[in-house]
């Protein structure tokens, strides 16, 4: 006689992190639904920490003079592992003082989500970075050294050398002798097709001076 038990329901499989997190935020705004996917990425990918979020106004893309409109703008900052970008007079300077970017600490960078296809402006790039140093101001900027590595319980040597590139990089954002501001502006793509993939690309604040090789 054949079993006519009923067959228990089909367990339906959990949800990924991502994909729960994405989910939880996208009833708020794609904006931070965007950050949260980019955020997720920098962390599980790209092993960044510390990370965080930040909540700017910026003026919207259709605004017309006289008639500004404002809307908010997600970014992320946290600390690579790695160093992302170098300007090359600091790497000539390094270079002539006998300092290796594997010498310094990874600092904190700023990145801003956006997706593929998404309306952006000079005037709401402008007001990104008009806005960096109110909002980095009071965070830990540099990661924590282990330690036995140069800096902390290394040779001597190398932390005079690593104390004057600090005071050198201080009066270097103050001149922009080293360039001017600078972010990650990462693009998901999320149009026909796409996979979700993040890139990043390096943005500067105002004109940058062409180099000759």
């Amino acid at each position: 006689m054949a079993n006519t038990q009923p067959q228990p329901p089909t367990k339906r499989p959990e949800p990924s992190a991502l994909s729960a997190q994405t989910s939880s935020a996208t009833h708020q705004t794609p904006s931070v639904a965007t950050s949260t996917q980019v955020l997720h990425n920098l962390q599980h990918q790209h092993l960044w920490t510390s990370l965080l979020t930040h909540t700017i106004p910026t003026p919207l893309p259709s605004s017309t003079k006289g008639q500004t409109q404002t809307h908010a703008v997600t970014l992320v900052s946290g600390i690579p592992p790695h160093r992302v970008y170098t300007h090359p007079d600091e790497q000539l300077w390094m270079l002539e003082n006998g300092i290796r970017e594997d010498d310094l600490r990874p600092e904190r960078m700023f990145v801003i989500p956006t997706a593929h296809g998404q309306a952006w402006s000079l005037a709401t790039m402008a007001a990104v970075f008009d806005e960096l140093p109110r909002v980095a101001r009071g965070l830990v900027e540099y990661s924590h050294r282990e330690n036995g590595e140069n800096g902390e319980n290394g040779d001597d040597e190398m932390e005079r050398k690593l104390t004057r590139y600090y005071e050198k990089r201080e009066m270097a954002r103050e001149s922009r002798e080293w360039g001017s501001q600078r972010l990650l502006l990462a693009m998901v793509d999320r149009g026909m097709g796409g996979d979700g993939t993040v890139a990043y690309y390096v943005v500067q604040e105002g004109e940058v001076k062409p180099r000759q090789n």
